[in-house]
C-alpha cells in the first residue's frame, strides 16, 4: 500500500466524542495526518462503514487454547509449538481487529519471542505488551509458568529479572485462582508488605504493576500496597459476591485501573445468582468513579481470543454503560490509562491503528463482529 493514503466515504468514530461523525482518515508512514477533512492519497472507499481506533484487549494469555483441556495442551506442548500457538492467536486477534494486547502471562521468553515477531512481521498480529510469567507463591496460581517467588527479597528479584528481560509491565497473584488446583482463589498469596516490595521495585524501574485479584482480602491488600491496576477484581467470598463499597471507594479514590476480565464465557453462567452478584458489582463500580479498561482474560476456557466484540456486548449489559462508553473501555480511555498517549483515538499525530467496520458501534456494539478492514500502524493486515 501507498505510505499516503486515506479513507473515504464513511464515518467516523474518533474516541474524542460520543457521535458518529461523516469524514475522512489520512494516513502517512503509520501516522494519522488528518481526521473528519479531506486529505491528500490514495483513497480508499469504506462507504457503509464506520472508521473508530484499533481496539485494545487489557487482558489476554496468548499461550492458553480457549478451551476446557487448556492445562493437557499447556504441559504437552514444546517451547516451539507453544510459540506456533500464541502466533495463530495473535493473528486471529488483530483479524477481529484487536491492535494492542496486554498479555498478562505467558512463559517470559516465549511472550517477548511473541512480542518480536509481531512487531517485525514475522508473524501478523497485534502490538504486545507482556508481563511474562506471573509473580506467584511456590505453588501459587499458575506457578507452571515459572514465576514462583517467596519473601521480600525473592519479590525485588523476580521485578528485577523481568525488567532485565525486557518487560513491559509486572504481574503479580495477589490471590490463588480457579484455573490452577491447591490454591485459594478466597485469600490472599501476598501480604501487604510482600506487595509493597513488587510495587516499590517495579516504581523504581518504571514499570507498572498488575495485581490479580479474586478474594476481598487479596483485593484490600492490592490497594493498600498501590498497584496500579487490578485484574478481575472479583470480590469473591464464601457466598459469592462480597461488595465491599468502602474499598471501592477507595480505588476510585486512589485511581487504580480496574481491569474486569468480562468476556463471552459470562453467557454460560448457571443462572444461580451469581449473574445478579456481578452485574451489582459491576454497576456499583461505575456508581464509585472507578477508572476502568475492557479485558476479558481470553484464552482461558470458553474465551476464545477474538471475542471482545462479544465481552464488551456483556459488559454493556452488566455495567449500564452506553455502547460509546464501552466502546471507549477498549480504546481511548484504554489507551490514556495504560500509559499509552499514541494510540486508542483518531486524530494527528497519533498512531494509525484503525479498524473499518460495518454499521455504527457507537450506536450498536455488534458492528464490531463485521470487521472490513484493520490497519495497524498504518499498515494493512486485514
Amino acid at each position: 500500500m501507498d505510505e499516503t493514503w486515506r479513507l473515504v466515504g464513511g464515518h467516523i468514530w474518533t474516541g474524542t466524542g460520543r457521535e458518529t461523525v461523516r469524514g475522512e482518515v489520512s494516513v502517512s508512514d503509520g501516522t494519522i495526518v488528518a481526521a473528519g477533512d479531506t486529505g491528500e492519497g490514495e483513497p480508499i472507499d469504506v462507504s457503509g462503514c464506520t472508521v473508530i481506533p484499533g481496539l485494545i484487549e487489557a487482558h489476554a494469555h496468548l499461550c492458553f487454547n480457549g478451551e476446557s483441556g487448556w492445562r493437557a495442551v499447556y504441559d504437552s506442548d514444546t517451547p516451539g509449538r507453544m510459540l506456533l500457538r500464541m502466533a495463530d492467536a495473535g493473528r486471529r486477534m488483530v483479524e477481529a481487529g484487536i491492535t494492542t494486547v496486554r498479555d498478562l502471562g505467558a512463559p517470559t521468553a516465549l511472550a517477548l519471542e511473541a512480542r518480536a515477531a509481531f512487531r517485525d512481521g514475522l508473524a501478523k498480529g497485534p502490538d504486545l505488551l507482556v508481563s511474562g510469567a506471573p509473580i506467584t507463591t511456590t505453588g501459587g496460581h499458575c506457578h507452571f509458568m515459572g514465576g514462583e517467588a517467596d519473601g521480600e527479597i525473592e519479590l525485588r528479584r523476580a521485578v528485577r529479572e523481568r525488567v532485565k528481560a525486557g518487560c513491559d509491565w509486572i504481574k503479580v497473584m495477589a490471590t490463588g485462582g480457579n484455573m490452577t488446583p491447591r490454591t485459594n482463589p478466597l485469600r490472599a498469596q501476598y501480604t501487604v508488605d510482600e506487595l509493597r516490595a513488587v510495587v516499590s521495585e517495579a516504581h523504581r524501574l518504571r514499570r507498572p504493576v498488575a495485581a490479580h485479584c479474586h478474594g476481598t482480602e487479596g483485593i484490600r491488600n492490592a490497594v493498600e500496597a498501590g498497584v496500579d491496576t487490578i485484574e478481575h477484581c472479583s470480590f469473591a467470598g464464601e457466598a459469592g459476591v462480597e461488595q465491599d463499597e468502602e474499598t471501592i471507594a477507595r480505588i476510585a479514590e486512589r485511581g487504580i485501573v480496574i481491569s474486569p476480565t468480562i468476556s463471552a464465557g459470562y453467557r454460560l453462567w448457571p443462572d444461580d445468582g451469581r449473574r445478579e452478584q456481578r452485574r451489582a458489582l459491576s454497576r456499583a463500580l461505575v456508581r464509585h468513579g472507578c477508572a476502568m479498561v475492557m479485558s476479558t482474560d481470553c484464552g482461558i476456557p470458553n474465551v476464545p481470543h477474538d471475542a471482545l466484540a462479544e465481552g464488551m456486548e456483556v459488559a454493556q449489559e452488566l455495567t449500564g454503560l452506553s455502547p460509546g462508553d464501552v466502546l471507549a473501555l477498549a480504546t481511548s480511555r484504554a489507551a490514556a490509562l495504560l500509559g499509552m498517549d499514541n494510540r486508542g483515538t483518531i486524530e494527528e499525530g497519533k498512531r494509525a491503528d484503525l479498524v473499518v467496520v460495518a454499521g455504527d458501534p457507537a450506536a450498536d456494539l455488534s458492528a464490531l463482529r463485521r470487521v472490513r478492514m484493520v490497519f495497524r500502524s498504518g499498515e494493512r493486515v486485514v
